[in-house]
């Protein structure tokens, strides 16, 4: 048995772990071999075809291990993971939830909040106040005043929001909240964040019986891109070769 794997077997019979580090635990006891690094870049490249090479090969450099170490490596979970995350991070070049709206769009986006634009002026063009006021109250946030929904915005591939999602990242990361907070922000951090994800919500089982519009629903919550969802997860499994 590994080291790592000793010490998540020993924190599963210690206390009641997080999913993500239950799911590891399963995963470290029987790993298949990694995607090879050129299947990857191929794949990489064909959801993300505007990144430049050597952004496409940072991201690769940055995927591999987080992949291999949660056994997302059968083309199938492999294009699945690049095909969702390409959507939700427009092309691997957005780590950061863009909360820029005009009045106009809040009031599309939450018509519950701003029922017209008088009410969405405040806000409009206002990240941080929009955050803390759209995401107060939720997802173990604190009230608007306690700048939680700013702080606990969408960051990674896979964007994770709001406190709680925070909470259960830095605790399989080993790391405290605020570095967690910093290293979703990051390239490393945005590819940690969104295998963390992938394997809390048991996503390879989607990926491998390629349920792509499932796998949407549990990513997105809604059917939002639903078509370029399964486009570009087609397109990688087709650049991978399966």
């Amino acid at each position: 048995m590994s080291g790592a794997l000793a010490a998540l077997e020993d924190l599963f019979q210690r206390s009641t772990p997080d999913p993500a580090t239950a799911a590891a635990v399963s995963v470290l006891g029987n790993l298949p071999p990694p995607l090879p690094v050129s299947r990857l870049e191929a794949a990489l490249g064909a959801v993300a075809p505007h990144l430049a090479d050597a952004d496409r090969a940072e991201w690769v450099a940055a995927l591999g291990q987080p992949l291999s170490r949660a056994g997302i490596a059968s083309p199938r979970c492999v294009a699945g993971f690049l095909g969702q995350c390409a959507v939700e991070s427009g092309g691997f070049r957005e780590l950061e939830e863009d909360l820029h709206y005009s009045a106009a769009r809040l009031c599309e986006v939450w018509p519950g909040r701003f029922p017209d634009t008088a009410s969405a002026e405040a806000c409009a063009m206002q990240p941080e106040n929009l955050a803390n006021r759209v995401y107060a109250g939720r997802m173990g946030n604190g009230d608007a005043a306690s700048g939680d929904g700013w702080r606990f915005r969408g960051r990674g591939l896979i964007q994770i929001t709001g406190r709680w999602a925070y909470e259960r990242f830095a605790r399989a990361m080993n790391m405290t909240l605020d570095q967690a907070v910093s290293h979703a922000a990051t390239q490393a951090g945005a590819a940690d964040s969104a295998v963390w994800f992938w394997t809390a919500n048991e996503l390879n089982a989607l990926a491998s019986s390629w349920s792509i519009d499932l796998l949407s629903r549990k990513i997105n919550g809604g059917s939002a891109g639903a078509a370029e969802r399964i486009r570009l997860c087609d397109a990688a499994l087709h650049a991978i070769g399966a």
